[in-house]
This record gives structure tokens, C-alpha cells and sequence, in this order.
């Protein structure tokens, strides 16, 4: 019974926080999947706010939460697309050997093919980690305790540390 007022509730609200979402995006797709991953967030814990009379501000805490964290991955995501372009750019100059690029390159190789040797839950993490996802996120993804995330991030970071540096000294 809890879970239908509930989802009546949000219903009720939806136009509300579709207005609110108007103030982060202008693109009607944008702001339709930031309402529907809000309430999907919101139903993680809606026992804590059946009926309760702020539940707006808190729906509308989880969407500013919700599109910062995303806002944030694209920036990151951009940031590579720049320096992959970057490097591109720079190998496709007149020089024909630019050893700076070339060790980048070769490095980007070897981490990939270290990534790509682990069981693919742990290179699939891993990928999500450093495409930006946070820990908390990562926890919520796999199921797994967030203590137990940052341990196995660690783990792999060790591990590519310690196979590129032998790699380095052959």
C-alpha cells in the first residue's frame, strides 16, 4: 500500500520537477531522463519519505545531485576526447617521429592490454572508474560493498604499477 502512495506521489510531483529541471537543461530528452532517474533514485528510499511534506526539495536535492554527477562524467569524457584528439593532431604533423607521443601511445597500449587480461567484472570496473564513475556509483552498479570497490580499484592500480614498470625494465 506504502509504494502506491508513493508512486502517486511522485506522479503528482512530476510535472513540478519536470519545470525544475528546465533551470539544468533546455532539451525536453534531457530533462525527461533526469525526472525518470530521479525517481528511480527516490524510490531506493521511500520509506523514509511517505508522506512527508518536504518531499519536493528532496526529490529536487536528488536531481541537482543526479545531473552534477552527470555534468561531471561528460567533462571528464570531453577531456579525454581532447587529448586523444590532442595526440592525433600531434601525429599527424610533418615530423615523423615524435618520441613524446610515441611513448604516450605505447603506454596507452600496455594499460589497455593489462585492463583487457583481468576477468571483464574487474576490467569493467575498472573502465568505470577511470571514465569517471565514483565510488558510491560504482557500489550501487555492481552490488558490492563501496569498501570492497575501493579496495579492488586499488588492487588493479597496483597491479598495473607493478606490470609496467617490469615491462619498462626489459
Amino acid at each position: 500500500m506504502e509504494n502506491r502512495i508513493f508512486n502517486n506521489q511522485l506522479l503528482e510531483y512530476q510535472c513540478i520537477l519536470k519545470g525544475l529541471a528546465k533551470r539544468f537543461t533546455k532539451d525536453q530528452e534531457a530533462i525527461n531522463d533526469l525526472v525518470q532517474e530521479t525517481f528511480l533514485r527516490a524510490l531506493k528510499y521511500m520509506d523514509q519519505f511517505i508522506q512527508n511534506p518536504q518531499v519536493v526539495s528532496w526529490l529536487y536535492v536528488i536531481m541537482r545531485n543526479v545531473y552534477i554527477n552527470q555534468y561531471k562524467r561528460l567533462q571528464h569524457k570531453q577531456n579525454y576526447e581532447d587529448i586523444v584528439f590532442h595526440y592525433e593532431l600531434q601525429s599527424a604533423t610533418i615530423e615523423p617521429f615524435n618520441e613524446d607521443i610515441s611513448d604516450k601511445r605505447m603506454l596507452l597500449n600496455d594499460i589497455s592490454k593489462i585492463v583487457a587480461k583481468l576477468p571483464s567484472s574487474q576490467g569493467n570496473m575498472f573502465n568505470d572508474y577511470v571514465s569517471g564513475y565514483k565510488y558510491r556509483e560504482l557500489s550501487e552498479r555492481y552490488g558490492i560493498p563501496e569498501g570492497t570497490i575501493k579496495s579492488r580499484i586499488h588492487i588493479i592500480r597496483k597491479n598495473l604499477q607493478k606490470q609496467l614498470n617490469m615491462n619498462g625494465e626489459k
